[in-house]
Parts: C-alpha cells; sequence; structure tokens
C-alpha cells in the first residue's frame, strides 16, 4: 500500500507592530474599573498585605507586559517587554519568577534605560550569575535570565536609579499546537502555585519563594513566588497582539480565553489585540484559528547560513484520513483524576464533564479503571472491569462525587496506574492523565514513566485550569508517545472531550520510521517517533553538513498493513530564509537529552546541553542569558533595595485551596538591603511543612461562550451544567449505550 508522493510546501513570514499605555489606581478584580498602568495600593489594603507578602511596597515594581507575536506557518516568533520602575529614593534590584511556554528557544535577551540598550549573551549559569551579582555590587545596571523549568524562568535586574524604569525585552520562537485544522497559540501568563512533597532540607533556602526546599523538591523556593490574595491583582497591564500569515485561507479565528479585536486583512492574514487593550496576568492567552483544505500534507522547510555553518531540516507531517471502526483494538483504558485543593472551582467541573463523556463513549470491548487522588489515592475498583452500561454508570457516581481538597500527590498516583508488570498479550493500555500538574516534583514523575515496564502504555494528559504547568504535560505526554490537550475555564468541555475521544481511540499509524534514502541527516528529533493520529501533525527535525536531493520515505504500519508515503526533499547548500529552524532544533535536541536523562542527569548530558545552548545562544538549564553595562554610567546613589515581584492567583483558584497558607503565615521581613560587596544571597525562610489544606468554597463564574481549544462554539465555564448540555450529555449517553448493546448482539450472533 502506498501513498503519491506529496510536494513541499513553504511557508513564509510577517512583521508586526504594536501600541499604547496608560496609568491609573488599584481596585480589585470583583470592583469597576480594573485599571491599567501604575498601580498604588490604598492604606488599608496595604496594611493588610504586609502580613502577606515577602517586601511590600505601596507601589508594585512590575509595571507592564508587552507581546508582540508574528506567526509564520507551524512557527510562532514572539517579543516579550517587561516594564520595571522604580518608585524608591533608593536603587532597586527587581526579581520576578514568570511562565514561558515549555517547548519555547529563548534566544535574544536585552535591556533599555532611556536611550540606552544592553544586549545580552548566553554563558554558563555560574559564570552569568556570578558576572551578574559582581555587575550589582558595585552598582552597575545588570539583568539575569535563568531557568528554573522548561517552563519557569526568573529574572534579577540589579542598580534600576531611583524614580525610573527599565525595559527588559525577550525573545523567543516556538512551534505551534495543531489539530486537525486548527492551530492554536498560548502565552503563559503567571506561574501557578506548586505541590511541593519532601521534607525541608537544614541548608538555607535557594531563593526567595513561600516554599522551603525539600529532599524531593531541592529548588522549591525558586518555582514558588509570593501571590497576591486571590480577588487582587497587582501593577502588571498585559498587552497582547498577534499576526497571522498562515500561507492558506483562514476559515474562522476563535477567541478561547480573552475578549478580542480580530482583523483578517486578507485571506490568509489576520492581526488580533486584545479588545479592551490591556489584560491581567491571572491566566493563559490562548487564541485558535482554523484553515481551509482537506488534503494530506508532507510539507518541508530547510534553513542553512553558510557552508561553514550547519544546515537544519524541518519535516511537517498532517494526515486527514478517518479510521473505519472495525480496525480499533479493544483497549484498557485507565483515567488517573486530579482531585486536589487547586483544581476547586471551575477546573474540578470541567474534569467531571470530561471524564463524563469520556466514560460514555468507551469502545464496547474496552476494560477501564477509575483513580482519583490528591493527598490519597482512590480507585473506583482495584482491578480493571469491562465496558458494560451497569459498570459505566457506577463509574459516573465515583466521579460526580468527587471533591477538590488536598494536594496534588501524583507519583503514588501513576505507580497504582501502571504498577505491575505489563502482560505482552494484554490489550494495549491508555491512560488519560487530568490534572492541572501544579507540582513541584517534576522530574520524578518523568523519570518514573521512562521506565522500560511502562513503555508498554500510552499517555494522554488533558490540562485543566487558568495556569496548568505545561512542562510536566507535555513531557508526560511524549515520554508516554501519547499526545497532550488543555482545557481551560472558559471551554466547552464536552466538546474537547468528544475530539481527545476520536484521536486514542483511531491512531492511523504505528511503528513509524523515516527512510532518509542517500540524504545525510544527523540528531534526527525525536528519534523514536511516536503513533501518528488522523489530524495531528508530527513534526521532525535534523541537521545536516551535505547538501544533496533525495527522497525521503514516511513508513509504518496501519491494522497491520504496512504502508508509506515519500517526497522529494532538497538539502541547499545555502538558504538564507526559515532562520528559526536552527534554534527550534536546538532546543528540541536539548529536550530529548533532558527526557533521555531527567531525574538523573549526567556528566556527559550536562556538557552537551551546556554546548548547544552556548553554540546557538539559547537559554538552558545550565546556561542563561546575562546583560551588563561595561562601564558606570553615573555614581550610584543611596543602598540597594531588593523586591520581589508577587505574582496574581490564577483565575478561578484560591490560595486555601491551593495549600497558598504557608506563604500567608511567613513573618514580612523588611526590605532587603545590600551595602557591601558581597553578593547578598536570599534569607533561608523558616522550615514548612506543606499543610493538607481544606476545601475552598469559591463559586464558579457564569458560563459564556467560547469556541474551546477543539470544538466549535458553545458554552464553556466550570459551573453547573446547563440544559442544553445535560440534554447533549443525555443523548450522547444513550446513543453510546444502544451501540455498546448493538455491538454486544452482534458479537453473540457471530459466536452463535
Amino acid at each position: 500500500m502506498r501513498l503519491p508522493l506529496i510536494t513541499p510546501i513553504v511557508v513564509l513570514a510577517s512583521a508586526f507592530v504594536f501600541s499604547a499605555v496608560a496609568q491609573a489606581g488599584y481596585t480589585v478584580l470583583g470592583g469597576t474599573p480594573v485599571t491599567q498602568g501604575q498601580m498604588r495600593i490604598g492604606e488599608d489594603d496595604f496594611e493588610r498585605l504586609k502580613t502577606k507578602l515577602p517586601a511590600p511596597s505601596p507601589s508594585f515594581t512590575l509595571k507592564e507586559t508587552r507581546v508582540e507575536t508574528e506567526i509564520s506557518g507551524v512557527l510562532a516568533r514572539v517579543r516579550v517587554s517587561q516594564v520595571f520602575q522604580n518608585p524608591h529614593p533608593d536603587r532597586l534590584e527587581a526579581l520576578y519568577v514568570f511562565p514561558l511556554p515549555e517547548d519555547c528557544a529563548v534566544d535574544a535577551f536585552s535591556f533599555q534605560i532611556g536611550e540606552r540598550v544592553i544586549v545580552g549573551e548566553v554563558k554558563r549559569k555560574e559564570e552569568a550569575r556570578q558576572e551578574y551579582e559582581q555587575a550589582r555590587n558595585e552598582g552597575r545596571k545588570a539583568a539575569l535570565l535563568e531557568q528554573e523549568r522548561a517552563n519557569v524562568f526568573s529574572q534579577s535586574v540589579a542598580n534600576i536609579p531611583a524614580n525610573s524604569e527599565v525595559t527588559v525585552h525577550i525573545e523567543y520562537v516556538h512551534p505551534l499546537e495543531i489539530d486537525e485544522d486548527r492551530y492554536v497559540f498560548r502565552f503563559p501568563m503567571v506561574v501557578g502555585p506548586r505541590y511541593i512533597p519532601g521534607t525541608p532540607v537544614t541548608r538555607p533556602n535557594v531563593g526567595r519563594g513561600w516554599a522551603a526546599d525539600t529532599d524531593q523538591v531541592p529548588d522549591a523556593s525558586r518555582i514558588t513566588p509570593d501571590s497576591l490574595p486571590e480577588g487582587m491583582r497587582n501593577g502588571n497591564d498585559v498587552f497582547v497582539s498577534v499576526k497571522i500569515d498562515a500561507a492558506m485561507p483562514i476559515q474562522q479565528i476563535v477567541p478561547v480565553t480573552h475578549e478580542l479585536d480580530i482583523q483578517q486583512t486578507s485571506e490568509t492574514h489576520a492581526a488580533i489585540t486584545l479588545k479592551n487593550q490591556s489584560t491581567i496576568a491571572d491566566k493563559d492567552f490562548i487564541v485558535e484559528y482554523r484553515l481551509a483544505g482537506n488534503d494530506s500534507t508532507l510539507a518541508s522547510l530547510t534553513h542553512r547560513e553558510s557552508e561553514a555553518e550547519d544546515g537544519y531540516v524541518m519535516l511537517a507531517l498532517q494526515p486527514k484520513w478517518s479510521i473505519e471502526p472495525t480496525e480499533i483494538t479493544p483497549r484498557e483504558l485507565i483515567l488517573v483524576l486530579d482531585t486536589s485543593g487547586s483544581m476547586n472551582g471551575p477546573a474540578i467541573s470541567q474534569l467531571r464533564l470530561f471524564a463524563d463523556h469520556v466514560l460514555d463513549h468507551l469502545n464496547p470491548n474496552d476494560e477501564f479503571r477509575v483513580i482519583a487522588f490528591s493527598n490519597r489515592s482512590t480507585a473506583f475498583q482495584p482491578d480493571a472491569v469491562s465496558a458494560t452500561d451497569a459498570n459505566i454508570q457506577s463509574a459516573k457516581q465515583f466521579v460526580r462525587s468527587l471533591r477538590a481538597s488536598g494536594g496534588t500527590n501524583l507519583l503514588p498516583a501513576l505507580k497504582l496506574a501502571l504498577g505491575g508488570e505489563a502482560d505482552e498479550s494484554a490489550r494495549p493500555r491508555y491512560m488519560v492523565l487530568m490534572t492541572d500538574a501544579l507540582v513541584g516534583n517534576d522530574h520524578s514523575i518523568l523519570r518514573y514513566l521512562r521506565q522500560p515496564e511502562f513503555q508498554d502504555a500510552r499517555v494522554f494528559p488533558v490540562a485543566f485550569g487558568a495556569a496548568p504547568n505545561d512542562y510536566l504535560i507535555s513531557r508526560a505526554a511524549e515520554l508516554g508517545r501519547g499526545f497532550s490537550m488543555q482545557v481551560t475555564n472558559q471551554d466547552n468541555s464536552p466538546e474537547i472531550a468528544r475530539r481527545f475521544h476520536e484521536l486514542p481511540s483511531q491512531p492511523y499509524m504505528t511503528d513509524l520510521q523515516i527512510d532518509w534514502g542517500g540524504l545525510v541527516v544527523k540528531d534526527q528529533v525525536p528519534s523514536r517517533l511516536p503513533d501518528l493520529y488522523a489530524g495531528k501533525p508530527l513534526i521532525v527535525l535534523g541537521r545536516y553538513d551535505t547538501p544533496a536531493i533525495g527522497t525521503i520515505t514516511l513508513k509504518g504500519n496501519v491494522s497491520g498493513q504496512p504502508v508509506q508515503m515519500g517526497m522529494e526533499l532538497e538539502l541547499p547548500e545555502q538558504e538564507a530564509e526559515h532562520d528559526s529552524i536552527g534554534p527550534v532544533w536546538a532546543r528540541q535536541r536539548i529536550r530529548q537529552i533532558w527526557n533521555r536523562d531527567v531525574g538523573a542527569e549526567t556528566p556527559a548530558g550536562r556538557a552537551e546541553i551546556t554546548e548547544l545552548g552556548l553554540k546557538h545562544q539559547l537559554m538552558t538549564q545550565y546556561t542563561s542569558f546575562i546583560a551588563v553595562e561595561k562601564e558606570l554610567s553615573e555614581a550610584p546613589q543611596g543602598q540597594l533595595i531588593t523586591e520581589s515581584v508577587p505574582v496574581m492567583t490564577p483565575e478561578g483558584m484560591t490560595q486555601e485551596a491551593a495549600g497558598r497558607s504557608v506563604a500567608a503565615a511567613k513573618p514580612a521581613p523588611q526590605h532587603q538591603v545590600s551595602t557591601n560587596s558581597t553578593p547578598a544571597l536570599p534569607a533561608a525562610a523558616a522550615p514548612a511543612t506543606v499543610s493538607t489544606p481544606a476545601p475552598a468554597s469559591t463559586p464558579s463564574p457564569a458560563p459564556r461562550s467560547s469556541g474551546g481549544n477543539y470544538g466549535g462554539g458553545g458554552g464553556g465555564g466550570g459551573g453547573p451544567i446547563g440544559p442544553i448540555t445535560g440534554i447533549v450529555s443525555l443523548g450522547g449517553a444513550a446513543a453510546a449505550m444502544m451501540r455498546r448493546r448493538k455491538s454486544r448482539r452482534n458479537n453473540q450472533d457471530v459466536v452463535r
């Protein structure tokens, strides 16, 4: 069975502009209006905040964030500008912990004060930290960008003059999320509170966060920034602009999380801005657009700066085939449901709807298990049960009874779900992990999924909430050869569940391999190709040093039958376009090495990642961006005050439900002041254990219309099930029940 040769598709780049700002005062989220610009805290509120923030100030240090995005084909180039202000009569060091996409390649960094721009460079992490501290203590202006996790970064800006502003510029590129004809752009805005397991260590904390470092999360204090109580905002106004050059006609643009102004300037181009000009940083920004065209495509892009440099190639396969129900293999489906406190509110409501739909649409020959977890894990039944009507109804009752409270103790739940040796003759195991993944022990969890005995299982994480941990979600899917999805608080959860059900039920092609023919392509990522699902693209990258032209062939199996598709590919001697491919390949290669060694890093892996970061000037676990003025532009005035930027509590979440009582209970120290040349290390926080929070009673927001990540229009939100959704769900359940009964009758007829 051979599919026809497909012509390569080349996508083009575009440019983009940005606008506007203002200023005003303070308000809680429940009041009106939510204001823009510099925000000063009222006296009563300030007195209340003094007990909760490590270094309270009548003004917030981070004034605004501007996000400019150019989308070209499957890649997004994003420019982020963070404006820090110093309201004090002394010099200021501003510290800020913030998220970026876990698969982004950060390849440019600078800061600007007045007309002066100081450009950063990538150096080894320890070297960059030492250079920053020396400059800070000498009174020179400096900025340091460090990676704490693949999706969590920390910013340090030293010696901001009194009553002045500094603008930090960060630039990165990353691939879009694609499902069938839907392209999804996501910009994360807030680091959600993490569940921190383990025993506090005896040494001083390495960061300034609310959590103590533990034996299981030794850098907990660097990934747990203090946050404002729910209902309060900080001074950070976020402006977002997106320009799309799709190269194919755009059918529809769907605002998933925010209201947008959308201008479609041509069939293939669009410009998007926030309807209210700015927003607050309490949830991810997500926009989705759909493209015309139903043909299967195998596209290629290449880049090579010169003969002296490596060349890079990217392949994108977009399958469009459908699968006959007779080709579906019976499975064991394992639902693992997060019922921790951080899921309280809209997220747990969305999870129940999603799980309900998955259970209703099990295939008649499937078996299934349901496991709920918070501090402890609870199984619906000790073993897998068949997908009978009675078992499914009982499981749905179990799901509906779940309430959100406690910590996100995910690792024991995975051990319960996947523990025991797999029987090679048994049906394939598909684990659907529904969670916000707000944990600190990401590496221990991912290391567990890498164990050889779980290589038969496919892992499909579904992220819930306003600011989930996309690092753990994406990597778990990658290691488990599945895919991930996200359900926001505004989404139509049953519609996304419908799309999710279609995909793992119907893997299109398995055992994939690329035959490069006579072409020499090195360091292919991913090296082990995942299963291919109808409508889910496969992106493959590699590097080359020998120009050539040849035919490559993608091989695999469909229902046990071998298939292949081929295309002509040229690896040119020089190709100036598509210069984003190099950083994207390097970032994916770094990701590949990290996944291989996660939880047990090796000197060889550390050295290879460091070398890639230095060569491609990329942020990594072991390299950082450092920008320092070479000479003092002015004599330093006054003392150096250090302040951390408090982040917002994610939309729909309460601090108590998320286990944030630790932060609120910490004593409030005065401003950290440095007056000598000794590097100022963070003071150790009092050792604290992670307490089990009580269930919160935050009301769910009213449902509102939203397109969802993978569906059309429909009611969103995590509140009570509306009458239309209820009717649709009941109709789906009834139809599924009839399908199962009909299938069983047909099977009985065959037996007779």
